[in-house]
């Protein structure tokens, strides 16, 4: 018996745990508050840092680190990961211990012959297993390379989930800073308009204007109000998707931010097709899961030829406890097993053909994946070409229209115009930033969805 106790010591289960833990009510009332963090050195091997923003670093390695879609990746990594551990341990030996004791009164007149009839004895079995399987074929060895590449396919899939996951909080960080600063210029537009309709009212009054630009004046408010109203909302919406990215409570979620516009010029790759299959992990976990549905058919061709077992058995039987180890007790054999496909109605065929269709399933995938990456790349380029031509022309007006600004301005000071000029003109200047501000959150968001199609460079 000791030695049973001591032999359940060689399978350990106990460093064994889960990785993951349901959502604290307490802790999803706790604030989190992201102030604007100081600037630092950037380090290399980030694709976010091209745009120089530590407020962006600082969001993004929150939502790697807290993000369930993150945990989701990594568990169904690990996953994949011990589906080969179980898989190679099929490439050896298995040894197992069973026994058993049992009381039992044999019938005085049954089956059991003299002297047991009729007499209650202490029964007691126990056994020590061996089995292993010939692998002759390479069954078991394509499985466990099959399951390889799975796994790598996964640990690929982990990096397409840090990929999209980042690129998701960089687009919404971005859309964020475009539509406050839409919001500011929108309060700053309501004031100009405000202060125009008060003129125009007094002019009314005064007999100057009649009431038609008065009613145009005061429509012209509450469009402005709404407008205000609607980015207002809108960002606050924006903040709560932001949150949810980063794992966060959307209520208690506060982060700061400043609209900073850096053009980032992003090139192409001399290679685009070496490049294309060097980064991108969505192309690389296609590859892998072909590879893998090659290792199943090979499996499949294996299940066409015989498995051969050697099952060995060394036990002690007795019907009296206390001479369960004599020598006399002993029941031990060896057995060579063979099963040998002979007749199965056409099941193993089907399988093949199955794993053979299932084949060209993943080859496909993975052709359309390719495909799919260089339109993207095509795609985002060309996007990300023309918003450099608008972003140039947008410039040249709002610094035309700012200039005219300036001289309304002075001769406003000179009583050349009257101060309803200067307002219009202001309110012209400000549709004019407000357009650039758009075109300069649209340019940001393409160059994050280039670098995401190109594979997240780290160069």
């Amino acid at each position: 018996m000791v030695c049973l106790f001591a032999l359940t010591g060689c399978v350990y289960y106990g460093d064994i745990h889960d990785h993951s833990k349901p959502l604290n009510p307490a802790s999803l009332t706790a604030p989190h508050v992201y102030p604007i963090p100081e600037k630092k050195v950037e380090e290399k091997g980030c694709w976010w840092n091209k745009f120089k923003d530590p407020q962006l670093n600082q969001l993004i390695e929150i939502a790697l680190a807290d993000s369930p879609t993150m945990q989701i990746a990594a568990a169904r990594m690990r996953e994949s990961r011990y589906v080969v551990d179980a898989m190679t341990a099929s490439l050896w030996p298995s040894i197992e211990m069973n026994g058993y004791i049992q009381k039992q009164k044999f019938s005085a007149t049954g089956l059991a012959p003299p002297p047991f009839n009729g007499k209650t004895f202490n029964i007691a079995d126990l056994a020590l297993n061996f089995n292993y399987e010939f692998d002759f074929w390479g069954k078991n060895r394509e499985s466990v390379r099959a399951a390889v590449s799975e796994a790598f396919a996964a640990e690929a899939d982990l990096q397409e989930a840090r990929l999209v996951l980042a690129a998701a909080v960089a687009n919404t960080y971005f859309q964020l800073l475009g539509i406050h600063e839409q919001w500011k210029i929108l309060k700053d537009n309501l004031q100009q308009t405000t202060e125009l309709s008060d003129i125009v009212t007094d002019r009314a009054k005064n007999g100057v204007e009649s009431d038609i630009p008065v009613k145009t004046a005061l429509a012209n408010i509450q469009n402005a109000k709404l407008q205000v109203l609607q980015y207002a909302e809108a960002e606050k919406v924006t903040r709560h998707q932001l949150a949810a990215l980063l794992g966060k409570n959307p209520f208690q979620t506060d982060i700061k931010i400043v609209f900073s516009y850096h053009k980032n010029n992003v090139k192409l790759p001399p290679c685009l097709m070496a490049n294309i299959l060097a980064e991108r992990p969505d192309i690389d976990a296609a590859k892998a899961r072909v590879v893998a549905r090659a290792h199943r058919i090979n499996v499949a061709k294996a299940r066409f030829f015989p498995n051969i077992n050697l099952i060995g058995l060394f036990s002690y039987q007795s019907v009296q406890l206390n001479h369960l180890f004599n020598s006399d007790n002993q029941n031990n054999a060896i057995t060579g097993a063979i099963d040998l496909p002979i007749f199965d109605a056409g099941l193993r065929r089907a399988n093949l053909k199955e794993d053979y269709a299932k084949y060209d399933v993943a080859v496909n995938e993975y052709n359309n994946t390719i495909l799919t990456a260089l339109r993207e790349v095509a795609d985002q380029n060309t996007i990300l070409r023309s918003l450099e031509k608008q972003l140039a022309a947008q410039t040249a007006a709002v610094n035309a229209t700012r200039h005219n600004y300036q001289l309304f301005n002075a001769r406003y000071r000179h009583g050349i115009v009257d101060y309803v000029q200067v307002l219009e003109i202001k309110e012209l200047l400000l549709e004019e930033e407000a357009q650039l501000v758009s075109l300069e959150t649209q340019h940001l968001q393409a160059t994050v969805t280039l670098l995401k199609a190109l594979g997240g460079p780290e160069s």
